[in-house]
């Protein structure tokens, strides 16, 4: 009874891996195909005989930035240094109008964006990516009112919320994930800007003149607060 048991054991068993082999091996289990290891040149493991090779998952890996993202960044930089010099000069023609707390307010902008071309230019450094810096163009200082002033600085926000908008889509693109994330503050602080800028501008275009130096009281007041 014993020699029985064992006999349909080693049998069942036999027909098993005969079956799990044929399935493994693409049927040619009969063939005595077995694995025989892995072919180290292209990561695919070999069977003897006629069936599939099994190709292992492949892990994805970060891929270097392209020259689109590299040239981007680099413009990003002098970018930046523009629209402080923007700010600067308005900051100016609200002086000499004695439109002190415009003046203060576009001054400290100045200074902001100055700052976010210094943060792109660490952050460049630090990942290698080359930076040239390209000669600054002189910005407008010829305005006839200040809802004109204000209507340019806000363009000069929205554009700037485009470029880095699009370095984020370049650097996706390429799998640069890291200066995706790099840039997320950035993104939350453009949202910030044109709808603080946007804001004023709607009270300067419709703001009596009384109210125009309320408004400007009000701006300077608002950085003495914050600081």
């Amino acid at each position: 009874m014993k020699f029985l048991l064992l006999a349909v054991c080693a049998q069942t068993a036999a027909a098993f891996s005969g079956g799990y082999l044929s399935q493994l091996n693409g049927g040619n289990a009969a063939n005595g195909a077995v694995i025989n290891g892995v072919n180290g040149a292209n990561g695919v493991i070999d069977v003897n005989g006629s069936g599939p090779a099994f190709v292992p998952h492949q892990v994805l890996t970060e891929s270097g930035p392209s020259q689109e993202l590299l040239d981007l960044i680099s413009h990003q930089v002098s970018v930046e240094l523009m629209a402080s010099q923007a700010y600067m000069q308005a900051s100016i023609w609200f002086r000499a109008r004695e439109m002190d707390g415009m003046a203060a307010w576009m001054l400290d902008e100045s200074d902001e964006e100055r700052g976010h071309g210094k943060q792109i230019l660490e952050f460049a450094m630090k990942c290698q990516f080359p930076v040239t810096l390209e000669p600054l163009a002189a910005p407008t200082s010829v305005w006839q009112s200040p809802e004109q002033v204000w209507a340019e600085i806000l363009a000069l926000e929205q554009n700037n919320t485009r470029n880095l908008l699009a370095i984020a889509a370049a650097a996706n693109r390429c799998e640069q994930f890291g200066v995706m994330a790099f840039l997320d503050p950035f993104h939350v602080e453009q949202i910030e800007a044109e709808d603080k800028v946007g804001g004023i501008l709607a009270k300067v275009t419709y703001a009596s003149e009384g109210l125009l130096w309320q408004l400007d009281h009000e701006l300077g007041m608002s950085l003495e607060t914050h600081s």
